[in-house]
């Protein structure tokens, strides 16, 4: 498999690194601008594509789809993008001309046949494609869908691009990949002689999970994007109050990247920061209530699927079950205002009959849907058959 990457937000070296050991090749192209809005980083874009489009079982059938022939030359290759990215609304901006000339040339070394991009952001890529290889787009986020998600209070979330050239990009494909089931509804409505498949998020399960968490301990684990700091700031002011003032010995652990956030100081309140992965495995282990305040945003929220799978009783806001609310009641539990939020929180910590139930309903929906055979099924219907026979 050859992947290209254009990188638009480099959060740490390593992160290519090991994105280069999962792949036969890693072109990398670089900008010496940085572009406006989104700020994606190597790790969600490159590590959305690794976990989610190569699970250890999967990755030799991709590997001997997307090369018919041996890839050739160093391991890495690293290129300049010739421009900056500009303040047009098209979603073509995102698709800079050096990453549009190396997959051209890319196809004309490999053959494929199939090519996949990464969010339609980057679908121009897909323009010179030939015939008959396989033009496909793994949408990760749908922003055209329901954007008054994105008109919240408090909210300065990115402007991405406009509907309408976000639904042109979507037209480039062949077969359209959508993160969960409520965005894959939006896109077959819009392209119903398109296939549309859904690839939701893979993560192992956790047969970790402490059967005594740690008394009176939440967890919120989060990035620093927009959506996160936004859905915290809400939970510190409207919710935690009430929580404090009914259990004054809840704790709170911030894991990951997301900042400090003005809204509240509490020697309660702990800001871990980013963690490996064995580290977040052991801050699952710990919680006793895992949260996501988040009241906005796109796709299938990653955090949850981790929690989920980790077997927490987990709360969540109306946008944080974007995708899984036919679940709400019995996996998680689901909050229509922040007193309802506050009042799940404090009814898990300390109802051990209810939390143990979420937490075993939380572990089989996990396996039935997060698994790596439920997560990739789709997606095998429409690449095995273009892979040669015998």
């Amino acid at each position: 498999m050859r992947y290209i990457l254009q990188v638009l937000d480099l959060e740490e070296e390593s992160a290519l690194r090991d994105l280069a050991g999962a792949v036969d090749r890693l072109d990398v192209i670089r900008s010496p601008f940085q572009g406006p809005g989104l700020g994606l980083s190597v790790r969600r874009v490159a590590g959305t594509m690794v976990r989610r489009v190569l699970p250890k079982a999967s990755a030799d059938v991709l590997r001997h789809l997307f090369n018919r022939s041996p890839s050739s030359g160093p391991k890495v290759i690293r290129g300049w993008a010739t421009g900056e990215v500009a303040e047009d609304p098209h979603i073509d901006r995102w698709c800079w001309p050096t990453t549009h000339e190396m997959v051209r040339r890319a196809i004309d070394e490999e053959h494929p046949v199939a090519v996949i991009t990464e969010y339609a952001l980057l679908s121009r890529c897909l323009e010179d494609v030939p015939a008959p290889t396989l033009k496909i787009i793994d949408t990760t986020e749908v922003f055209f869908r329901n954007a008054d998600r994105f008109r919240v209070k408090g909210l300065d979330a990115p402007f991405i691009c406009t509907p309408e050239s976000e639904k042109m990009a979507l037209g480039r494909a062949d077969v359209i990949v959508a993160i969960q089931k409520n965005d894959a509804v939006a896109l077959r409505e819009l392209f119903p002689q398109k296939r549309v498949i859904v690839v939701g998020h893979t993560y192992p399960r956790a047969d970790w999970r402490s059967r005594e968490p740690e008394s009176g301990l939440v967890l919120y684990v989060g990035s620093s994007n927009p959506f996160n700091v936004h859905g915290l700031r809400y939970f510190l002011t409207q919710a935690w109050p009430q929580i404090l003032a009914a259990a004054p010995q809840t704790r709170l652990r911030i894991v990951g990247s997301c900042p400090r956030v003005e809204a509240a100081e509490d020697s309660r309140v702990t800001y871990v920061g980013r963690v490996s992965d064995d580290c977040l495995v052991q801050e699952y282990r710990k919680a006793r209530v895992v949260i996501n305040p988040q009241v906005a945003g796109t796709g299938l929220k990653i955090k949850c699927v981790e929690a989920l799978s980790a077997g927490c009783p987990l709360v969540v806001n109306g946008a944080g079950a974007d995708g899984l609310e036919d679940h709400a009641g019995q996996a998680f539990l689901l909050a229509a205002d922040w007193t309802e939020f506050a009042q799940h929180v404090l009814r898990l910590l300390t109802d051990d009959a209810l939390a143990q139930r979420l937490q075993a309903e939380a572990t089989r929906l996990a396996e039935e849907m997060f698994s790596e055979g439920a997560t990739f099924s789709e997606l095998a219907l429409v690449l095995k058959p273009l892979l040669p026979q015998g």
